[in-house]
């Protein structure tokens, strides 16, 4: 008997959801995801036994959305790329040394700048700034955790 995977509705109101967003929700999706994946890698290192695959899978998964919102970064932007730019590669770095060390250090210190700059990124959606990101290169980001 073919049982309907309990995680479809899911992912189809995700699909829907990432497909009617503008780019500063894309945005907002994508630092979500970084600080899920981040609580998530917290949780299985502090777990007993210690859960060292699924903390490197967290950990990669952070990454990868840090690197799919750097390479959505539009460099015409100016001083703005340039600070996300650096922002980007400050969180790659400190995920790296976290996960090379096994230690929740980079982590936690990451985890909190992505909550802050997520909160920037709220509050410039409730202004209605505009946002410099490549929307027409349809950057493809995977926000599920």
């Amino acid at each position: 008997m073919n049982q309907i995977p309990t995680d479809v509705p899911e992912q189809q109101y995700r699909t829907v959801q990432v497909e009617t967003s503008t780019t500063l929700d894309l945005v907002q999706m994508a630092y979500d995801g970084i600080v899920d994946n981040l609580r998530q890698a917290v949780q299985a290192l502090n777990s007993e036994p210690k859960s060292l695959d699924v903390f490197n899978e967290k950990v990669s998964k952070a990454q990868q959305i840090v690197s799919a919102l750097d390479d959505g970064i539009n460099e015409d932007e100016g001083e703005l790329s340039a600070l996300l730019t650096s922002f980007y590669e400050f969180i790659r770095t400190k995920l790296i040394e976290s996960n090379m060390q096994k230690s929740l250090d980079g982590i936690e210190e990451a985890l909190l700048v992505v909550e802050q700059v997520r909160g920037f990124w709220a509050e410039s959606s409730k202004l209605g700034v505009d946002i410099g990101t490549r929307k027409e290169d349809n950057v493809k980001i995977d926000i599920s955790g």
